[in-house]
């Protein structure tokens, strides 16, 4: 939202949990309306839960979808022990999101796609997306 330079959103409010008069409202409601976040599917966002690996891929892969930028490119994730544990709804962005090389193993051989995701590898994700670059 902040690099769309805070744009208002025309789209209706969607998710029970987060007023559009709260700090961060806008920008929800902004993302939502644009395709970036969808929630959990039962009009709860979650503002205060804390944010997956996964979760934060298919973000970075949905924003760079609306900005226009490849996001065709994948990896062989068969390498890593836990790529079963990925969400279906998570699979293409996690693959592209390792293809980019923003989201690699957290141990040589373990993506962690259900961890959380720290302030340090918040920053590197974001520092390493095209989209940013």
């Amino acid at each position: 939202h902040r690099l769309e330079g805070r744009p208002e959103s025309s789209g209706e409010h969607v998710f029970d949990d987060v007023s559009p008069d709260v700090w961060y409202g806008t920008a929800v409601q902004w993302a939502a309306s644009n395709g970036i976040v969808a929630g959990y599917g039962d009009g709860r966002f979650g503002p205060e839960d804390s944010l997956t690996r996964e979760q934060f891929a298919v973000i970075m892969y949905r924003y760079a979808g609306f900005k226009g930028y490849d996001t065709g490119k994948t990896a062989d994730l068969s390498g890593y022990s836990d790529a079963s544990s990925i969400s279906v709804w998570a699979e293409a962005a996690m693959k592209w999101a390792n293809a980019e090389g923003m989201i690699t193993g957290r141990e040589a051989a373990m993506l962690v796609p259900q961890g959380i995701t720290t302030r340090a590898e918040a920053a590197k994700i974001i520092s390493l997306s095209p989209v940013v670059k």
